[in-house]
């Protein structure tokens, strides 16, 4: 899986805007907005501070998909 679409459903599933998330994981909204799009991949930080923001057990499941992202 892609993690731009990654990324948009656990937002969803949380009930999260993409300015809420911006503001939890320190990103700025054109960024996350840049991210969540498609248009770009977060750095391995950007996305750390994501699945924080996010509450994930599993982190290094997102950060994955940036590392390896012809497998999404």
């Amino acid at each position: 899986m892609a993690f731009h679409i990654r990324l948009k459903e656990l937002r969803e599933q949380q009930n999260l805007t993409i300015r809420k998330l911006s503001e939890k994981a320190g990103v700025s909204y054109s960024v996350l907005n840049a991210i969540e799009n498609g248009r770009t991949l977060p750095s391995k930080d950007v996305a750390l501070a994501l699945a924080i923001a996010l509450r994930l057990e599993d982190r290094n499941a997102l950060i994955d998909l940036v590392k390896n992202p012809s497998e999404g």
